[in-house]
C-alpha cells in the first residue's frame, strides 16, 4: 500500500486556478495555412476539452474554443494556434504535469496524485501520454513537488480571470510556452 503524498493546499489551489482559469477562452489566430501558406477564411469555432476536474459540485469539464479555418488555395482545414500538442486530448499543461510526475512516480501513483490535485486522468491515460510525448519540460520545485512552469504561469493568469478579467488566447499561449501567432 502506498502512503499518500501530502500535497500542500497551496499547490492544489495553484493547479485549480491554472486549469479552471482557461475555461471558455477562445483561440482565434493562426500564422497561416501549414500546408501551402495560402489565404485562410474562417470556418467555425470548435469546442475542445482542456481538462476534467473535480469541483464541489462534482466533475466539471474545462473547455476552450479553437477557431478553424479553411484554406482557399489548397482546401486544407486548419486550426488556430492553441495550447494543445499534436493529437492530444488534453491541454499542454496537463500533458506536461503527467510527464513531470511520471518521471518520479509510477503511472498509477501519478494518476492518484493528479486525483488529489483535482484533475481526473486514469492510470492508462497517464501511461499513453508518457509513451506518446517525451519532450523536455521546464520544471519548478515547489514544496518538494516538481511542477511544470506552464502550470505556475497559468495559475497567475487564472487568478486574474477569477477577478472577472477575461483571458485572451494569446496570454494563455504565452503562459504555456507556445510561440506567439504572427
Amino acid at each position: 500500500m502506498n502512503k499518500d503524498l501530502l500535497i500542500p493546499p497551496i499547490i492544489a489551489d495553484c493547479i485549480y486556478y491554472a486549469v479552471s482559469g482557461v475555461s471558455e477562452v477562445q483561440f482565434l489566430h493562426t500564422s497561416g495555412c501549414p500546408i501551402c501558406s495560402g489565404q485562410l477564411i474562417s470556418h467555425d469555432l470548435k469546442k475542445r476539452r482542456f481538462s476534467t476536474i473535480k469541483t464541489k459540485d462534482g466533475i466539471s469539464h474545462i473547455n476552450v474554443y479553437v477557431k478553424r479555418f479553411h484554406c482557399r488555395d489548397c482546401g486544407h482545414l486548419c486550426y488556430a494556434d492553441a495550447p494543445f500538442y499534436e493529437s492530444s486530448r488534453f491541454g499542454s499543461p496537463i500533458i506536461d504535469l503527467c510527464l513531470v510526475l511520471s518521471h518520479t512516480y509510477s503511472y498509477s501513483y501519478t494518476s492518484h496524485i493528479l486525483d488529489q490535485l483535482g484533475i481526473i486522468i486514469d492510470r492508462g491515460t497517464v501511461r499513453k501520454i508518457v509513451q506518446k510525448y517525451d519532450h523536455p519540460v521546464k520544471v519548478v520545485d515547489l514544496y518538494g513537488i516538481q511542477l511544470p512552469s506552464s502550470i505556475l504561469a497559468l495559475s497567475a493568469l487564472g487568478m486574474k480571470s477569477a477577478q472577472s478579467v477575461p483571458l485572451s488566447g494569446t496570454e494563455v499561449l504565452q503562459a504555456c510556452g507556445f510561440p506567439e501567432p504572427l
